[in-house]
């Protein structure tokens, strides 16, 4: 990976560029290649996925473009908050009376939001989905009429928290203890999700691919000729800026912004990420963007990081594994966490 803040937008114009969720995508395909390159996007889990790989023809890339999308759309039938007819909807509509049986990857993913929850020291939380319905995320559109009094924020949190997440391995079931208590995997299941169309990708033999889900992204091996897979964030304060650019190989990045989703009550806005311990939208930063080794975890340790100040990201850093964070603050700086 080489990191670069030099770049502007403007450098970037006889290039490819496609700006997803907090994160600038930047190509250089070359017009004769010995690869077929292939280029697909959907729709799932909320927004647009793109899968970009190089392969041996158009029928071997397709082929596999084809198996790593179905791992996408099968984590979003599990585990989707949206879903009438999703696992996770199940465990939501039965929380404080019995725990529902579920798929493995289900329980693994709540298994790695305990772990990350963990290491993040409580930032990280997949049980804030009272906070939002209360601070009015989940009204269409996104609306807040009055602020929420501490009272009201103090009653919701008691429905917080990962106590109240019961999993019972033989059985196979998740349940929640809390009648008020609900789950919201959308902090790492589109991680996973990604993690399992890369193993997708490479058990049909593709050694050259980028899948962009909306901020989250894993860059396979390198493009033809390239030393990687070229990526920029822009100033959430100037969008045409880029505050940072990498060239990627085989490393996971995501992104992590309040700028985007947000409620607005006068002239305050509120993000949609928050601050589990004390019941608010987190405010420390405009945007975080982590890399590491598996979009899981670079999923999860934005969102956690995103929650907590330089002091306490910096902790989480030297206790992960190959993680770098990039942090925008509030007033456009950016600040580079990385292990020592």
């Amino acid at each position: 990976m080489s990191f670069d803040t030099r770049y502007s937008r403007r450098k970037f114009l006889g290039q490819t560029l496609k700006s997803v969720g907090g994160l600038v995508f930047i190509s250089d395909f070359p017009l004769k290649s010995r690869q077929t390159y292939l280029e697909r996007s959907f729709f799932t889990m909320g927004t647009v996925v793109t899968i970009s790989a190089y392969g041996e023809s158009r029928q071997h890339v397709t082929h596999a473009i084809d198996k790593a999308a179905q791992e996408i759309q099968r984590i979003d039938r599990l585990m989707s908050l949206y879903k009438a007819d999703s696992q996770l909807v199940q465990v939501n509509s039965e929380a404080g009376k019995r725990g529902v049986n579920v798929d493995k990857d289900v329980i693994k993913v709540v298994q790695e939001a305990r772990r990350f929850h963990h290491l993040t020291r409580g930032s990280f939380d997949i049980t804030v989905e009272p906070l939002m319905r209360l601070w009015g995320f989940r009204q269409e559109p996104p609306f807040l009429s009055i602020q929420p009094s501490d009272a009201e924020i103090r009653k919701t949190a008691e429905a917080v928290g990962f106590g109240h997440i019961l999993i019972d391995e033989k059985h196979q079931t998740i349940g929640l203890d809390h009648p008020a208590s609900q789950i919201d995997l959308g902090g790492i299941a589109v991680g996973f999700s990604v993690d399992l169309a890369v193993k997708a990708l490479r058990s049909e033999g593709i050694e050259s691919a980028i899948i962009n889900h909306s901020g989250d992204a894993f860059a396979l091996g390198k493009p033809e000729d390239d030393s990687g897979w070229r990526v920029g964030i822009p100033n959430p304060v100037n969008p045409e800026e880029l505050v940072a650019s990498f060239t990627l190989c085989d490393k996971a990045i995501s992104t992590s912004g309040n700028y985007e989703k947000f409620v607005q009550l006068g002239s305050k806005r509120y993000g949609h990420i928050f601050d589990a311990p004390r019941g608010v939208p987190a405010e420390f930063s405009l945007s975080t963007t982590v890399i590491t080794t598996t979009a899981i975890a670079a999923d999860a340790l934005s969102t956690g990081i995103f929650c907590t100040d330089i002091s306490l990201g910096n902790e989480i850093i030297c206790g992960s594994d190959t993680a770098q964070a990039y942090i925008v603050s509030r007033e456009g700086k950016l600040t580079v966490l990385k292990r020592s």
